[in-house]
Parts: structure tokens; C-alpha cells; sequence
């Protein structure tokens, strides 16, 4: 008989701790009505916690009643809703849920070409250590998000492109001069195509692929050329971008800061960076008699191909 009692009495006990517990349970779907894995579920104020699983669904026990229950994903805003035994939380417009529509991006990008140095002379002038081009500039790109990870659109740009050489003046003061000239203005304009690895994530890689075209506008002011001056001879070396067909890979990281907001990192290389260079040598002559004869040539030194090895950074939106 006091066995029992004993057991009774536990019984009791176990079930006024299962009534005093509370169970909310319930599903959290996107703005399509799809179930988001992955959700924070947490109690306003206290520490119970969970996340949803792959159907979107969860379950959180309550030791004590609690009024308050907030929903956190990355790319909305938190949510918070007054506590129900069963809920249906819909979550607001994001990457993680709103697959699709307008994306826009905007980056800031600079960077350096790869080649070996040229050099030039004529008579008893020379430009030297000409290397290869420094470039910066801006894209801006409008598209349409297609899916999670698909993005397709336009874009056009602007950038200048500035080339170091070191310029040899052995009339005035037989000295030599290191030399930044701004060689060209360029505008490329694109299609993109971009696949983020996990859009709705905090942060995550991606990769992209520009196509296009880039128009060039060729600097040719005396500021914007490498010259030299000999004895009666004048040395003038032009280096500029001829534009043409674009193709810039792309591989980088994106950051979420807030809803459909991210910031992003990249690295590019502009495999079609094409130049020509060319000068003009000018010089006089005098016979014996003292008639000055005015010497011209104007020298193609030919076509390259480059590549430019860029660094981005910027926002989406």
C-alpha cells in the first residue's frame, strides 16, 4: 500500500510538469508558400531556441508561458509574433524567399595589366620602360533574378587606363624623367550572367562572366603622350587602348547586410585587353651651306593582346 502511495504520488508530480510545459509548434513558408528550412526560432527573452527543418517546420518547448516569439533569416527582416499552440508564419520579401525579379549591381573596380616592358628610340632619343597599363573605373549592371543562384543581365562601365614610362630628355638636361600618362578612356558594355552559391546565406562565393564590347576614346593631347627630346630630334610615343571584344571572368564572396542588400568582393581578369602602340620621330638636318631639310617618320609598332588582372568591390540591390 505505501508502495503505491509512492508511485502515485511520482505520477502526479510527472504530469503537473508536463501540464505546466507549453509545446508551440508550426510551419514557415516563403512568399511563394515553400516551406524555408534553416529558420531561428527563439523565445522573446528567454533562451529557448530552435531552427526549422528541411519542410520549414519546428518545435519548441516551453517550461513556463512566454507572449512573444521572433523568426530570424538571413535576407528579411525579423519577425516577431504573439504565441500560438500552432503557427503559420509567412516570411517578408527577400532573396531566401522571393526567388526572382530586379537586381541591380554597382562596383568600384581597378586593377593592373601583365607584360613585359617596351622600350623605343629614335636618333638620339628614347622612351623607355613603357609597362603595362594601370586601370579603374565603375560598372553598373540591371538585371533579373531568375532563381536563387541565376542572375542575367546588362551593364555598362567606364574606365581609364594610365600606363608608366620613363621619358629621356638628353637635350635640356640630358636627365630622365618616370612618367604617368592617362592613354585612354574606355567603355565596356556587357551582358552578365552570375550564379551565387547560396543567395539567402550571410555570406557565400559566386561566380560571373562579362561579354561584350569596349569602346575606346584615345588620348592624344601633349599631356597625354611620352615624349623625348635629342639634339634637333624630337621623340613621340602614343600606347593606347584599341577596344574590341570583351571577356572578364569573375570569382568572389557577397555579404549579406540586410534584405536583398549585399556587399561584394571580387577578383576579374579582362583576358581581351588590346593596345597599339605607335610613334613619331621629328628631326632637322642642315647642309653645309646652313638650309635646315625637316626629317618626319611615323613608326607602327604593332598590336597586343593582354590581359588585366582586376580587383571589385561594391553592392547589389
Amino acid at each position: 500500500m505505501k508502495r503505491a502511495l509512492i508511485v502515485l504520488c511520482f505520477c502526479i508530480l510527472w504530469l503537473s510538469d508536463i501540464m505546466a510545459q507549453e509545446i508551440v509548434t508550426g510551419t514557415v513558408v516563403d512568399s511563394k508558400n515553400e516551406p524555408v528550412p534553416g529558420v531561428r526560432v527563439e523565445i522573446v527573452g528567454r533562451t529557448e531556441t530552435t531552427t526549422t527543418d528541411i519542410d520549414g517546420k519546428f518545435r519548441i518547448e516551453l517550461p513556463s508561458p512566454a507572449k512573444k516569439i521572433r523568426f530570424t533569416y538571413l535576407g528579411y527582416k525579423p519577425i516577431e509574433k504573439s504565441i500560438k499552440p500552432y503557427m503559420l508564419v509567412k516570411l517578408g520579401h527577400g532573396w531566401g524567399g522571393k526567388t526572382s525579379g530586379y537586381r541591380g549591381f554597382f562596383e568600384i573596380t581597378g586593377g593592373v595589366g601583365f607584360g613585359g616592358k617596351v622600350n623605343v628610340y629614335g636618333g638620339d632619343c628614347a622612351v623607355t620602360d613603357i609597362g603595362s597599363p594601370i586601370v579603374f573605373g565603375w560598372n553598373m549592371t540591371h538585371g533579373y533574378q531568375i532563381n536563387r543562384n541565376l542572375f542575367a543581365g546588362l551593364g555598362f562601365g567606364v574606365n581609364a587606363a594610365m600606363l608608366y614610362g620613363v621619358e629621356n630628355d638628353r637635350y635640356y638636361y640630358n636627365e630622365k624623367y618616370a612618367e604617368h600618362k592617362f592613354s585612354t578612356l574606355n567603355v565596356p558594355i556587357y551582358a552578365d550572367v552570375r550564379w551565387d552559391f547560396g543567395l539567402e546565406k550571410k555570406t557565400a562565393p559566386f561566380v560571373d562572366l562579362k561579354l561584350g564590347y569596349t569602346l575606346s576614346l584615345a588620348f592624344d593631347s601633349y599631356e597625354d603622350m611620352f615624349y623625348s627630346y635629342g639634339s634637333n630630334t624630337r621623340l613621340y610615343v602614343y600606347d593606347k587602348n584599341t577596344g574590341g571584344f570583351l571577356l572578364m571572368p569573375t570569382i568572389g564572396m557577397r555579404t549579406t547586410i540586410r534584405n536583398k542588400v549585399g556587399f561584394n568582393i571580387g577578383l576579374s581578369y579582362n583576358m581581351m585587353f588590346r593596345k597599339k602602340m605607335s610613334a613619331r620621330f621629328e628631326g632637322y638636318e642642315t647642309d653645309f651651306i646652313g638650309n635646315y631639310t625637316y626629317l618626319e617618320e611615323v613608326m607602327d609598332l604593332g598590336n597586343s593582346t593582354g590581359g588585366v588582372l582586376m580587383l571589385n568591390f561594391g553592392f547589389d540591390f
